[in-house]
């Protein structure tokens, strides 16, 4: 190990049939535990993936994590419908439709993962960009800090699905 360290994120959607979480999670389940339940019965219609880039705002707010600079930490997950390629300049997302709450947050060795549960109501678009938020991140469009953007296409204008959204990011020592 050389001491440097390397952040590195990536994004997993899953589409699921309407209802299929929320009937899970009515009856005590975590997120994690009716997305599972729901895969079992043959609920997931699809499947995506992207890798992020970090921006240069996510790398000085994980800074000020590390020396507890005050930051809340990472706590709205964000869609948008453009597909702009992301930049490591980028403050918001290019064309954002619609925001919500980190619904849990876990962490297994080296990996952090922040899911986020949108029901079809609430993500009735073509996403095309995604991004997590923190410091002074809140419900308001383009509030908070973007600590990372991807572009991440699904169509859901029709809402025929509910959605998941899991953020891991991996910590490793760049060698």
């Amino acid at each position: 190990m050389n001491g440097i360290l390397r952040l590195s994120g990536r994004y997993v959607l899953k589409a699921l049939k309407r209802g299929e979480v929320g009937r899970w999670m009515g009856r005590g389940a975590s997120l994690a535990e009716a997305v599972a339940e729901a895969c079992l019965r043959n609920h997931l219609r699809e499947m995506r993936v992207a890798e992020n880039l970090i921006t240069s705002a996510g790398l000085y707010l994980a800074g000020d994590l590390l020396i507890d600079a005050g930051p809340a930490g990472l706590t709205y997950f964000a869609i948008g419908t453009s597909d702009t390629a992301p930049n490591a300049a980028d403050t918001t997302l290019t064309t954002e439709v619609g925001r919500m709450a980190i619904s849990s947050r876990s962490r297994s060795g080296a990996v952090v993962t922040l899911s986020t549960f949108m029901v079809a109501i609430n993500c009735m678009y073509a996403i095309e960009e995604v991004g997590i938020f923190g410091d002074a991140a809140s419900a308001t469009p383009d509030s908070g800090t973007m600590f990372s953007h991807a572009l991440l296409e699904y169509d859901n204008s029709g809402g025929s699905s509910d959605l998941t959204f899991d953020y891991e990011l991996t910590v490793t020592d760049e060698t």
